[in-house]
């Protein structure tokens, strides 16, 4: 049997910190980060609960009680009783990044890009000092070779992962 009840997120999450949260899904009103007074659906006991949502004016999908309680429960890890706004906090991160709040107060994670840039640059220094002694056998190439290869940082990087290297000089050429 279906059931909707509308609450608020406040509410909701308090429920879920006390494991007293219904089997179902979380749904919100709009796409626009909740606070703690925002309505919400909890929609119970349905295949269909996107549907029965929509149709009562909450179409964002939030999250699945069992995951709030998990972010609850992550809340406690840091705060113990958690404060409504540690509860948001957590709830928050999970729902926006799909991954648990790190600490009270954290950053957003790196973008995909940001993190690709780092792991980048993380390889790119990891090759190590150019030998003087050695040159590039890239034709052309003024540098000197790093260990264990026959091409310099830039061209051994661009060789590895097949994309230009975006450290470097002259953008990496």
């Amino acid at each position: 049997m279906t059931a909707v009840r509308i609450t608020t997120v406040r509410v909701a999450l308090r429920e879920a910190a006390e494991r007293r949260l219904e089997e179902g899904w979380l749904y919100l009103p709009c796409s626009e980060i909740p606070a703690l007074d925002s309505p919400c659906v909890i929609v119970s006991g349905s295949d269909e609960s996107e549907e029965v949502a929509a149709k009562a004016g909450f179409p964002q999908e939030g999250l699945y009680t069992r995951d709030i309680e998990d972010t609850a429960k992550g809340a406690v890890q840091f705060e113990d009783p958690p404060s409504d706004d540690l509860l948001l906090e957590a709830f928050l991160y999970y729902w926006r990044f799909d991954a648990w709040l790190p600490h009270p107060g954290a950053s957003d994670p790196p973008t995909t890009d940001e993190w690709k840039r780092n792991l980048d640059r993380e390889f790119f220094d990891l090759l190590g000092a150019e030998r003087a002694d050695v040159p590039c056998h890239k034709q052309g190439c003024p540098r000197g070779a790093v260990a264990h290869s026959s091409l310099c940082r830039i061209h051994h990087f661009e060789m590895v992962k097949k994309e230009p290297c975006p450290f470097g000089e002259a953008g990496g050429r």
